[in-house]
C-alpha cells in the first residue's frame, strides 16, 4: 500500500472532509501542492530537529499521517531511539505501517491509532513534532495536548509545530487569495478549491499565530520562536 502513496491527487472531497484511505494514497502529492514553500518546511522540520534528538530517548509525532515527518529521523537513527506515531485516521495508519515495518517488528516504533487527546504521552521524549495536525482538534483540547506535550518532554528537548493560521483583518484575505493562486498553479481547479473549502469548514479550526505561542508559553516554555512562515502557514520551535 505504500507505493500507492505516490499517487496524483484527484480526491473529489466529500460533504465533510475525511482522512479516508483515498487522501492517504496520495497525501505526500496533496501536501506538496496544497502547502506553499512545502519542500523548504519539511527540510527545516528536519534541521532543526537533528538538533534535539538524543539516543535512547522518544522521537513522537502527533498526528502522523503516512509518516512523512518523522521518516527521516527513523531512516537516520533507526534502532538508537524509539518512536511513537499516533494518529485519528485508520488509513492514514496503515500506509504509514509501510515506511516502519522493521522498527514495528523490532518494538522500537508504535503505531497508534486514535485522538491525539485520548491518548497517553510516552515520558523521555526529546523532539516531538506536530505538523499541520493540530489544527484538526477542537480547539477546547489544544492548550491540555500542549501542556501534556511539555510535561513528556525531558529537559532541553523540543516541540516543533507546525499549523494553518488566520491573519489579521485586512491581510488574511490577501493571503489567502495568493494561497489559492499558489494551488491553481500547481493544477487545482477553482471548482476543487471551493469543494474542499467547503468541505473543511468545521473541520479545520486555525488560529492566530500569537495564540498559537500563547499555548506555547502558558504550557511552560520560555523559549519559543518562529523558523517558518510562508503566506498563511507557521512553524514554530518551542525549547523546554
Amino acid at each position: 500500500m505504500g507505493n500507492q502513496e505516490s499517487r496524483v491527487d484527484n480526491v473529489i472531497p466529500k460533504q465533510k472532509w475525511e482522512f479516508n484511505a483515498d487522501v492517504a494514497n496520495c497525501f505526500a502529492n496533496m501536501l506538496e501542492r496544497s502547502i506553499p514553500d512545502y519542500r523548504s518546511m519539511r527540510s527545516l522540520v528536519y534541521e532543526l530537529g537533528e538538533k534535539f534528538i538524543k539516543s535512547d530517548t522518544i522521537i513522537t509525532d502527533i498526528g502522523c499521517s503516512t509518516g512523512l515527518a518523522v521518516e527521516p529521523f527513523f531512516k537516520k537513527h533507526g534502532d538508537d531511539n524509539t518512536y511513537f506515531l499516533c494518529d485519528n485516521s485508520e488509513a492514514m495508519i496503515e500506509v504509514c505501517k509501510d515506511k516502519f515495518l522493521v522498527g514495528i517488528a523490532n518494538g522500537y516504533v508504535e503505531l497508534v491509532n486514535g485522538n491525539f487527546y485520548e491518548i497517553q504521552m510516552r515520558k523521555n521524549q526529546s523532539l516531538v513534532l506536530s505538523i499541520l495536525s493540530m489544527q484538526f482538534m477542537p480547539t477546547a483540547y489544544r492548550q491540555n495536548m500542549i501542556n501534556t506535550i511539555y510535561n513528556s518532554l525531558n529537559t532541553g528537548g523540543a516541540f516543533i509545530f507546525v499549523e494553518k493560521i488566520i491573519a489579521d483583518e485586512g491581510t488574511d484575505d490577501l493571503n489567502v487569495d495568493l494561497y489559492y493562486q499558489m494551488k491553481r498553479e500547481n493544477g487545482y481547479t477553482d471548482e476543487k478549491i471551493m469543494q474542499k473549502r467547503k468541505s473543511l469548514e468545521n473541520v479545520l479550526s486555525p488560529l492566530k499565530a500569537e495564540w498559537n505561542v500563547d499555548m506555547l508559553h502558558e504550557a511552560g516554555f520560555k523559549k519559543v520562536d518562529m523558523f517558518w512562515r510562508c503566506l498563511n502557514f507557521c512553524g514554530w520551535v518551542a525549547i523546554k
